[in-house]
Protein backbone atom coordinates (compact mmCIF):
# COMPACT_ATOMS: atom_id res chain seq x y z
CA UNK A 1 0.00 0.00 0.00
CA UNK A 2 1.55 3.33 -0.99
CA UNK A 3 2.29 5.88 1.71
CA UNK A 4 0.92 9.35 1.06
CA UNK A 5 3.33 12.27 1.50
CA UNK A 6 1.30 15.30 2.55
CA UNK A 7 2.16 18.95 2.89
CA UNK A 8 2.39 19.43 6.69
CA UNK A 9 1.15 22.38 8.72
CA UNK A 10 4.24 24.22 9.96
CA UNK A 11 2.64 27.32 11.52
CA UNK A 12 -0.57 27.61 13.52
CA UNK A 13 -2.16 29.97 10.99
CA UNK A 14 -0.77 28.22 7.90
CA UNK A 15 -3.32 27.29 5.23
CA UNK A 16 -1.03 26.93 2.20
CA UNK A 17 2.63 26.26 1.61
CA UNK A 18 5.04 26.40 -1.30
CA UNK A 19 7.55 23.71 -2.20
CA UNK A 20 10.80 25.55 -2.81
CA UNK A 21 12.77 22.51 -4.00
CA UNK A 22 12.56 18.73 -4.30
CA UNK A 23 15.58 16.76 -3.07
CA UNK A 24 14.35 13.58 -4.83
CA UNK A 25 12.83 12.86 -8.20
CA UNK A 26 10.26 10.51 -9.66
CA UNK A 27 11.45 6.91 -9.23
CA UNK A 28 14.14 7.67 -6.62
CA UNK A 29 14.55 5.25 -3.72
CA UNK A 30 14.36 6.81 -0.25
CA UNK A 31 14.70 5.59 3.31
CA UNK A 32 12.54 6.74 6.20
CA UNK A 33 13.94 10.07 7.41
CA UNK A 34 15.63 11.04 4.12
CA UNK A 35 15.06 14.60 2.90
CA UNK A 36 12.22 14.77 0.34
CA UNK A 37 11.59 18.48 -0.19
CA UNK A 38 11.78 21.94 1.36
CA UNK A 39 8.72 24.10 1.95
CA UNK A 40 8.39 27.84 2.48
CA UNK A 41 5.63 29.77 4.21
CA UNK A 42 5.26 33.43 5.08
CA UNK A 43 7.11 32.83 8.34
CA UNK A 44 9.25 29.71 8.01
CA UNK A 45 11.22 27.40 5.76
CA UNK A 46 11.38 23.73 6.66
CA UNK A 47 12.81 20.46 5.33
CA UNK A 48 10.35 17.55 5.08
CA UNK A 49 11.59 13.99 5.58
CA UNK A 50 10.27 10.75 4.08
CA UNK A 51 7.59 9.13 6.28
CA UNK A 52 8.50 5.65 4.96
CA UNK A 53 11.09 3.78 2.92
CA UNK A 54 10.45 2.96 -0.72
CA UNK A 55 10.26 4.45 -4.21
CA UNK A 56 8.93 7.99 -4.77
CA UNK A 57 6.24 8.15 -7.46
CA UNK A 58 3.32 10.34 -8.53
CA UNK A 59 4.88 13.66 -7.51
CA UNK A 60 1.96 16.10 -7.76
CA UNK A 61 3.39 19.00 -5.75
CA UNK A 62 5.10 21.41 -8.13
CA UNK A 63 7.88 23.76 -7.07
CA UNK A 64 6.84 27.39 -6.59
CA UNK A 65 3.08 26.71 -6.50
CA UNK A 66 0.91 27.34 -3.41
CA UNK A 67 -0.45 24.03 -2.14
CA UNK A 68 -3.16 23.61 0.53
CA UNK A 69 -2.03 22.09 3.84
CA UNK A 70 -2.82 18.38 4.07
CA UNK A 71 -2.81 17.78 0.31
CA UNK A 72 -0.82 14.82 -1.02
CA UNK A 73 2.27 15.96 -2.91
CA UNK A 74 3.74 12.49 -3.65
CA UNK A 75 3.43 8.80 -2.81
CA UNK A 76 6.06 6.35 -1.60
CA UNK A 77 5.66 2.78 -2.85
CA UNK A 78 7.25 -0.33 -1.39
CA UNK A 79 9.84 -2.20 -3.47
CA UNK A 80 8.06 -4.22 -6.16
CA UNK A 81 4.71 -2.50 -5.65
CA UNK A 82 3.03 -1.65 -8.95
CA UNK A 83 2.11 1.92 -9.82
CA UNK A 84 -1.41 0.69 -10.63
CA UNK A 85 -1.91 0.24 -6.88
CA UNK A 86 -2.10 4.03 -6.59
CA UNK A 87 -4.96 5.42 -4.57
CA UNK A 88 -7.89 6.95 -6.46
CA UNK A 89 -6.81 10.41 -5.31
CA UNK A 90 -3.62 10.11 -7.36
CA UNK A 91 -5.60 9.73 -10.58
CA UNK A 92 -7.73 12.83 -9.94
CA UNK A 93 -6.32 16.27 -10.78
CA UNK A 94 -5.11 18.20 -7.74
CA UNK A 95 -7.58 21.08 -8.16
CA UNK A 96 -10.64 18.93 -8.89
CA UNK A 97 -13.10 18.40 -6.11
CA UNK A 98 -15.77 15.75 -6.03
CA UNK A 99 -19.31 17.12 -5.68
CA UNK A 100 -20.85 16.47 -2.32
CA UNK A 101 -24.23 14.72 -2.42
CA UNK A 102 -26.84 16.42 -0.22
CA UNK A 103 -28.09 14.42 2.71
CA UNK A 104 -31.35 12.65 1.81
CA UNK A 105 -33.08 13.27 5.11
CA UNK A 106 -31.60 14.69 8.24
CA UNK A 107 -32.40 12.49 11.22
CA UNK A 108 -34.75 14.07 13.72
CA UNK A 109 -32.94 15.42 16.73
CA UNK A 110 -33.64 13.38 19.79
CA UNK A 111 -33.24 15.41 22.91
CA UNK A 112 -31.93 13.41 25.80
CA UNK A 113 -33.45 13.88 29.20
CA UNK A 114 -31.14 15.95 31.33
CA UNK A 115 -29.29 13.86 33.87
CA UNK A 116 -30.22 14.56 37.47
CA UNK A 117 -27.88 17.07 39.03
CA UNK A 118 -25.35 15.54 41.36
CA UNK A 119 -25.86 16.44 44.98
CA UNK A 120 -23.49 19.22 45.94
CA UNK A 121 -21.48 18.64 49.09
CA UNK A 122 -22.54 20.80 51.97
CA UNK A 123 -20.28 23.70 52.82
CA UNK A 124 -18.10 23.13 55.83
CA UNK A 125 -19.19 25.36 58.67
CA UNK A 126 -16.94 25.68 61.65
CA UNK A 127 -18.25 25.52 65.19
CA UNK A 128 -18.18 29.30 65.52
CA UNK A 129 -20.44 29.77 62.44
CA UNK A 130 -17.76 31.13 60.10
CA UNK A 131 -17.38 29.42 56.72
CA UNK A 132 -13.70 28.78 56.09
CA UNK A 133 -11.45 26.20 54.52
CA UNK A 134 -9.42 23.95 56.80
CA UNK A 135 -6.24 25.85 55.92
CA UNK A 136 -7.84 29.19 56.75
CA UNK A 137 -9.18 27.85 60.05
CA UNK A 138 -5.67 26.87 61.14
CA UNK A 139 -4.38 30.42 60.74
Amino acid sequence: MPVEVILPKVDMDMSTGRISSWAVGEGDTVKKGDLLFEIETDKAAMEIDAPASGIVRNITGKEGVDIPVGQAVAWIYEEGEAASDAPAAAAAPAGAEKPVAPAAAAPAKVEAEPAPAAAKPAAVVSSDGVRASPLARRL
